[in-house]
């Protein structure tokens, strides 16, 4: 069993994670899709007799509970390796690269392409709220306030465009007992697209696993 960081592993994933981009916007003949799909096939069968079944987390391959360990250490990125958002070793994230500032606040950075659309040219709606999930969770990590989401409210202020680099940010507005509430934002450039507030509820992790 390997542990992150690995670096073959991260460069497979990534492999895979264009190759999904790729597949999103090719328009080829049949005989050339079926000859893709035969090795893919035997990329899969290679890989199958390694394949781990037990329970998950976004921290570690091999479940540790619900995957909110404390205290926070290193970026978002590498403390959920596996986060479908930020994970570098999941195949389905962007990833987002995510980092804190000396004030905790949590920065983000992405260039979503094709796989991440929703309307001509834009980024999803879903997709963003996604990402606010994460953006504004990371945030109550980072200051040791870790929690499952509450309540999480996106607001549309216009359209996010795919394959244009895009910056974000989130803070702490307050703490209220096992409440923790965080804002964030989404920019294209110096335009803010969206907009995010949430509520993070901290749990007994017991609890939790029972």
């Amino acid at each position: 069993m390997t542990t992150f960081p690995h670096e073959e592993a991260v460069e497979l994933v990534g492999a895979l994670r264009e190759l999904i981009a790729t597949v999103r916007v090719v328009d080829a003949p049949i005989e050339v899709l079926s000859a893709a799909r035969l090795l893919i096939d035997d990329a899969r069968a290679v890989l199958d007799p390694h394949r781990y079944v037990g329970q998950v987390a976004q921290g570690a391959l091999e479940g540790e509970g619900i995957g909110l360990r404390t205290p926070f250490v290193g970026t978002p990125n590498e403390f959920f390796p596996y986060s479908p958002i930020v994970g570098p070793l999941n195949p389905v994230a962007p990833p987002v690269r995510m980092w804190a500032d000396d004030a905790l606040r949590v920065h983000g950075a992405v260039t979503l392409g094709a796989p991440y659309n929703g309307p001509p040219g834009l980024v999803h709606g879903g997709v963003l709220a996604l990402i606010f999930d994460e953006l504004l969770g990371a945030c109550a990590v980072v200051n040791q306030c870790p929690g499952f989401t509450g309540t999480l409210t996106v607001k549309y202020l216009r359209g996010t465009p795919i394959r244009t680099p895009l910056t974000m940010e989130a803070w702490i507005d307050r703490v209220d007992g096992r409440k923790t509430f965080v804002s964030g934002e989404l920019r294209n450039g110096a335009i803010v697209t969206a907009t995010a507030t949430g509520i993070f509820i901290s749990v007994d992790h017991q609890i939790v696993k029972q």
